[in-house]
């Protein structure tokens, strides 16, 4: 008998695309699956959507909250009524691509890991892109001390995983990246090197309503993985490790250079190639953020050695010129054009 794979749906007002994600969970190649949808006490047609949708298909199960209570408490609520071996994720406005699970349970099944994502391509708002973040465990946890790289709507899991760790309120706007970081002390990771969902981008998600807030609780959850990973910052380091990830440029090279110094400390704490040039690529993002420096940046940029580790190609050097001779603002209408072209990430 194939196991069961039990799919968690937190929905808040998402009538707009909800049929167009269950049909995508019901239509998989792999059949054996059940879909926990949490009504998170919507106002529009969702709750009547997924009571219609529910005479017709019988591996849909709906929970109601009666009032709004957020995304962690929907989650924790569809994991206490799941009933699968194998646990996976997906938001109410995304689409997963029809061999996405067969495709994940094969890749945790065959390699032994406890829990993966995969690539995935964000539509909406502009042209769409593909993203291909870092697929090894070695990789994945160089990459985590940096920012969450398992998208949340690609998860899936041994059950086990969720047993041991659940979704946590103090750390809601990046509670997926939290359960990574404790998860990952127990458990092995990866990211499956396919396509396998459609991530869905506008500007009602919370990834994009309340960035800074979100930034304030990933800023923690940073700190935390550098010290499961025996790195002990000091005040100042631990500041510039933030500056390279923040939502904004960098306007003093002074901070460039302390960036260059950090990542070369890091990156002298791993033997991985992958992993080396996870870290390494961080350069090539920091320098993005520091556009607004134009050619002081651009003279960094290539004078130090983490840009050859990091792999950089010939159109992100182009990229880098071009943002360099600007002096893009991040928050510029022409820097989140870039973004949209899948440069300047």
């Amino acid at each position: 008998m194939t196991p069961l794979v039990s799919f968690i749906l937190p929905c808040y007002n998402a009538s707009q695309w909800l049929e167009q994600a269950l049909d995508s969970l019901f239509r998989q190649t792999y059949a054996n699956v059940e879909v926990i949808a949490v009504d998170d006490g919507s106002t529009d047609d969702t709750a009547y959507l997924l009571e219609t949708y529910r005479q017709k298909e019988h591996r849909l199960f709906v929970e109601r909250n009666q009032r709004n209570e957020g995304i962690v408490v929907s989650l924790n609520r569809g994991l206490d009524l799941a009933n699968g071996a194998y646990i996976g994720r997906m938001d109410a406005d995304d689409i997963s691509h029809p061999e996405r699970t067969a495709r994940q349970l094969a890749y945790l099944t065959e390699r032994k890991i406890d829990f993966c994502g995969s690539w995935f391509r964000e539509v909406g708002q502009g042209i769409s892109r593909t993203c291909r973040w870092p697929s090894s465990e070695a990789a994945l946890r160089a990459a985590m001390i940096f920012q969450n790289t398992i998208c949340h709507p690609t998860l899936m899991a041994r059950r086990e995983v969720f047993e041991r760790f659940q979704y946590r309120q103090s750390h809601r706007l990046a509670e997926d990246y939290d359960l990574y970081v404790r998860a990952s002390t127990h458990f092995r990771m990866a990211n499956v090197p396919e396509v396998l969902l459609d991530y869905r981008r506008h500007p009602q998600q919370s990834t994009q309503a309340q960035r800074a807030a979100m930034e304030r609780v990933t800023e923690g959850i940073r700190e935390n993985s550098l010290k499961q990973q025996g790195f002990l910052p000091t005040k100042d380091e631990l500041r510039v490790h933030n500056l390279i990830r923040a939502p904004q440029s960098i306007h003093s090279i002074e901070d460039l250079q302390a960036i260059e110094a950090w990542l070369n400390k890091i990156l002298a704490a791993y033997s991985d190639d992958e992993a080396r040039k996870v870290v390494a690529s961080q350069w090539i993002r920091a320098c993005v953020r520091a556009a607004p420096l134009g050619r002081a940046m651009w003279q960094a940029l290539r004078r130090s050695p983490l840009a050859k580790i990091s792999g950089i190609n010939s159109l992100t050097q182009l990229d880098l010129k071009v943002l360099s001779v600007l002096k893009l603002d991040y928050h510029s209408s022409p820097f989140q054009a870039l973004r949209r072209l899948g440069l300047s990430a």
